[in-house]
């Protein structure tokens, strides 16, 4: 009796483990469209352009329910650098949001004020998160990959980041992404609830097999640490 009843209990747990994550798909069950984009303001600025975007663009954004999400965090050793991951419904929702009055104002605002600006499309692999809460500590990857390998290292990564979401409750979000003109080159986001969610993840047994697995498919490998922030996850999808 005691053994039936601990596998209930542990059906249990893995139930309410799985029904914790979230997979960011458009009503028809699609990958939505993916974008990054690095925005580099001039010397000392980023605190001003961050307050326009807030002031001007956000209260529009937020009413736009083809606008899933825009997760921007600022580098730690570049501070005038932010890198957004945006997920748009659709093409459509995309333009919606580019020509709305709010974003025009928005960019004629921030002018003056920005040195840089590269548009990435990329196709979702992997777009998973927690269906509410906040994260604080956010990591981003840039891997490539052998073609070759690229299949394997993209199931190998994908799982991962599934798993990491589903199972790890520090961790909020896992996003892996592809560059559309180069498949081989993926970029990835990492966001963690806190530092101390962050350092259990890297200390796991399943990060660290991940990483034994993943490690011998790849050709380089760029990350990328950023300032603590504070991202509301989306429950627009």
């Amino acid at each position: 009796m005691r053994k039936i009843f601990l596998l209930m209990l542990g059906a249990m747990v893995m139930l309410t483990s799985l029904a914790s994550a979230k997979s960011i798909r458009t009503p028809e069950g699609n990958m939505p469209r993916v974008q990054w984009a690095v925005v580099e303001s001039t010397a000392g600025t980023m605190p001003q352009m961050i307050e326009i975007g807030a002031r001007v663009l956000a209260p529009t954004t937020a009413k736009e329910s083809g606008t899933y999400a825009l997760y921007g965090v600022i580098e730690r050793d570049n501070p005038n650098l932010m890198r957004l991951l945006e997920i748009y419904e659709s093409d459509e929702a995309y333009r919606i949001h580019s020509t709305s009055e709010a974003f025009q104002q928005y960019r004629a605002e921030r002018l003056p004020i920005l040195a840089g600006l590269k548009l990435l499309p990329v196709n979702g692999i992997v777009l998973e998160q927690k269906p509410r809460g906040v994260g604080t500590v956010v990591k981003t990857y840039r891997f490539e990959i052998a073609p070759e390998n690229l299949a394997a290292f993209q199931k190998i990564i994908s799982d991962e980041a599934t798993r990491a979401v589903r199972e790890d409750l520090g961790v909020m979000g896992a996003f892996v992404t592809a560059e559309q003109p180069h498949p081989n080159i993926l970029h990835t986001m990492i966001i963690f609830s806190d530092d101390t969610a962050a350092q259990k993840y890297f200390a796991s047994g399943a990060y660290k097999s991940y990483r034994r697995q993943a490690e011998p498919l790849i050709e380089t490998e760029h990350a990328i640490d950023y300032q603590p922030t504070t991202i509301q996850l989306s429950e627009k999808f």
